[in-house]
């Protein structure tokens, strides 16, 4: 037995969960459970015909009052291990809060007075909007948003990702983490009850979840099964009743609860709630079993280049200028541009130039530079400073001086000693240059067609070089794009980046629909547009750009690390904040649905091969039913052994029920050929096998 195993009938053994599975017995708790409630009622009748065998029976011998007893023990053991399989399940998603609640602990937080002063505050009195310093070392007491400041924190307790993660302005905070460097200002988002973990644990709690359109459509079923098998056991009590084939009623019973789709009605509910357990292990929280399902029917998945198939930062590799300047003057000119970018593409630039000794002369005139952020709508970013200005470095290697942020340098002129150095998409750029080289396009396209990404460089409105980019894919990438394909799923990627080099990149890794040039709100166009073809689809986001199309998407992940608008949007949140994990979450739900599936055929073809073994013992006083008694029965063990085999497939399959079936990705029909030959052949042999062996050992044991 595996480690997890051991794990998993741990927990059943405890005494909170027997009692639980006990407690559950109450016929008014399995009325949510139909075919359970009906196996109780005929444990009632039959412990009835045990303890007043003379209502039913005129003369009843010892022997067969012994043998009502053992049935009615059977069947409430049939029973108990239905409502032990959900205890079970209902235990892991509680062991999931309490992990959660761990990390709920009250602290001091140091909540801002005014700027220079703060006062000790416990962390459960703090309130939106306060403001709270953050000192290397400290816990953080609750969901905020830093305003000032820049600083590694670390998150393992909440996602299991040992790295620690860089905080800067507008970055999330979650409360239970730690400041691992620097000092931080951070504004707090929430009221500690409406924390990001209060809410997850709230999510994670809801073990009596509503069922979902799949599992409602499996109890109709089920229903419908249960009507059929009660129209054939009257059939057959009028049948012995007419043409006085003196059928036991309390063999009729046993009859009809091994037809009953009992094995399906027992692990229904368990497979539901250890799919939303199995999303937890992979840090990933669903906020309904629907969304876990649905993931399984997934036609469509929007997949975001960068942090889904590639790392999520390209590192700059070359400096190319173009004719008239040199690689040393687009390397400075880069590095002046990209000296106040915080983002992992500006660090490489800065790192480039470092490494090749391309530190510029202006350097000292960035103090009082006025910056050019980055903005998704220009996809530029920058510096303009009056050359010559010059400033000193403190020993620490911080700025002094004051800078100045602009948003219209773009539209105005350029003073006389002013520099203006620009970076960013070379479509933007060129819009901009009033001296564009001649060869810029086919220099763009031969970096595009090689799956780099091309970045201008352009000062004083003139485009002196190219920063070229590499974007690293993540590992594994394309075989889980071929997984999903496998699956006839069909990944579609958005990216912002050069239709060619979109190309490029999704030539490599397999992907044949790609959206270049997108912006975030292009992704609600497209979720629109497939759901307009009957498709269901699942993408991830993170922005509040994103919040509408993850609203409207079958299945959206939100990012932990992304703003509360998309979180509250999605359906699942990701507290590692891995993009790639979309393709977990569809797998995950293919596999619900196959394991779903595989018990439902399992369950079946136990009835009908339980009816075989049974009936024609029944009815043995018909010459050719007895030819049918191939396993060579006795009335009594018969019924016995079908029933202990009943009772036992319940508890073997819980394991099956909490890991879920193991799959290949194949298409759809290939999968359900392959539950059918595993688990419907297989539902029809095992139960012959098991009866037999059963009924041997019952003889054994008399024998004694």
């Amino acid at each position: 037995m595996s480690v997890k195993d051991q794990s998993l009938w741990a927990g059943a053994l405890s005494s909170k969960t027997l009692l639980d599975s006990i407690m559950r017995l109450y016929p008014v708790s399995l009325l949510a459970n139909p075919v359970m409630f009906i196996v109780e009622l005929t444990f009632f009748i039959v412990a009835a015909m045990a303890a007043y065998p003379q209502w039913f029976i005129p003369v009843a011998s010892s022997n067969e009052r012994i043998f009502y007893v053992e049935v009615a023990a059977i069947l409430l053991i049939t029973v108990w291990f239905s409502t032990l399989s959900d205890s079970i399940a209902e235990t892991q998603a509680k062991n999931t809060a309490q992990s959660l609640r761990k990390l709920e602990t009250e602290s001091m937080a140091k909540k801002l007075v005014t700027d220079q002063r703060y006062v000790l505050t416990p962390s459960t009195h703090l309130r939106k909007e306060d403001m709270i310093l953050l000192e290397r070392g400290d816990l953080i007491p609750v969901d905020a948003e830093v305003t000032q400041g820049i600083a590694m924190v670390d998150e393992s307790l909440l996602t299991g990702e040992s790295t620690p993660v860089r905080k800067a302005p507008s970055d999330s905070l979650i409360g239970g983490s730690k400041l691992l460097s620097d000092t931080l200002v951070a504004k707090v988002t929430v009221n500690p009850e409406d924390s990001y973990i209060n809410q997850m644990i709230r999510l994670v709690e809801s073990a009596k979840r509503p069922k979902t359109p799949n599992e409602q459509a499996v109890v109709i079923v089920l229903v419908g099964l249960t009507a059929i098998f009660t129209i054939i056991i009257l059939a057959l009590l009028g049948m012995s009743v007419v043409l006085s084939l003196g059928a036991d009623l309390s063999v009729l019973i046993a009859l009809y609860v091994c037809l009953l789709p009992t094995t399906i009605g027992a692990l229904l509910p368990a497979i539901g709630l250890s799919g939303m357990s199995r999303l937890y292990a992979r840090k990933i929280v669903a906020k309904s079993g629907r969304a876990i399902e649905t993931a399984g029917d997934t036609d469509t998945i929007l997949l975001d280049k960068t942090g889904t198939i590639t790392v999520g930062s390209r590192q700059a590799i070359e400096f190319m200028p173009f004719i008239g300047h040199s690689a040393r003057e687009v390397g400075e000119a880069a590095f002046l541009a990209s000296w106040h970018d915080d983002t992992p593409e500006g660090r490489s630039i800065i790192r480039l130039s470092y490494n090749h000794g391309l530190i510029p002369k202006e350097l000292n005139d960035l103090a009082l530079a006025e910056s050019y952020e980055f903005s998704a709508t220009t996809r530029t970013s920058g510096v303009k400073f009056r050359d010559g200005t010059g400033f000193m470095l403190s020993k620490g290697g911080q700025e002094r001086g004051f800078r100045r942020k602009f948003t219209d340098s773009l539209n105005g002129s350029i003073g006389v000693g002013e520099v203006e150095i620009i970076k960013g998409a070379p479509d933007a750029i060129k819009t901009i240059a009033q001296k564009v080289p001649a060869d810029f396009d086919a220099v763009i396209d031969e970096i595009s067609n090689a799956g780099d990404s091309p970045v201008a460089v352009i000062r004083n409105r003139e485009i002196i070089g190219i920063i070229r980019f590499k974007d690293i894919l993540k590992q594994g990438i394309k075989e889980k794009i071929k997984a999903v394909k496998a699956m006839q799923i069909r990944p579609v990627m958005i990216t912002g980046d050069h239709p060619l080099t979109a190309k490029s990149i999704a030539a490599e890794v397999g992907i044949d629909d790609y959206v270049p040039q997108a912006k975030p709100e292009d992704k609600h166009r497209i979720v629109s547009r497939e759901q307009a073809n009957t498709r269901i689809v699942a993408m991830i986001g993170d922005g509040t750009n994103d919040a509408p199309a993850l609203a409207a998407a079958d299945v959206g992940l939100a990012m932990n690390s992304g703003t509360q608008a998309a979180k509250e949007a999605a359906n699942m949140v990701d507290l590692e904040s891995n993009p790639a994990k979309i393709i977990e979450v569809v797998m995950l739900g293919k596999q619900l649905l196959m394991t779903r599936g595989a018990v439902t055929t399992f369950s079946i073809a136990n009835d009908v091969a339980k009816y075989f073994a049974i009936v024609p013992v029944m009815f043995a006083i018909v010459p050719e039913l007895q030819a049918l008694n191939i396993l060579k029965l006795g009335l009594h063990s018969a019924v016995l052994s079908a029933l202990i085999f009943n009772a036992v497939i319940i508890p073997l399959l819980i394991p099956l029920a909490m890991k879920g079936v193991s799959f290949k990705p194949s298409d759809t029909m290939t999968l359900f050929l392959k539950n059918t030959m595993i688990y419907g052949v297989g539902g029809v042999i095992v139960p012959f096998v098991g009866i037999k062996l059963i009924d041997i050992a019952l003889f054994a044991i008399q024998a004694i």
